[in-house]
């Protein structure tokens, strides 16, 4: 049984068999999950990557934000190559 809510992908088409198992969707932040204290084992193949649910779902979103924070720093590197190959084209073609 879970303790807290736990976070699941399910593609559209597998949303009427997560639900008859007992997921459940949240419409504010338009994601299914596994309620406190359903057993978890038949949504393994949903689990999703951020895991376990805040026990405050209003911070969900706030709570992927800062899981995605270290990209940041991957994302300005791709950014600046994107930019210097833009450039170094742009310069040939004059």
């Amino acid at each position: 049984m879970t303790t807290d809510n736990i976070l699941l992908k399910v593609p559209f088409n597998e949303k009427d068999q997560a639900k008859a198992l007992g997921a459940r969707w949240n419409a504010e932040a338009k994601h299914w999950y596994v309620p406190k204290g359903v057993e978890s084992i038949p949504f393994e193949k949903w689990f999703n990557t951020a895991g376990i649910m805040p026990k405050n779902t209003a911070n969900v979103s706030t709570s992927l934000a800062t899981e995605a924070q270290p990209l940041g720093d991957d994302m300005d590197a791709i950014n600046a190559k994107l930019r210097d190959a833009y450039e170094l084209r742009s310069t040939e073609e004059i």
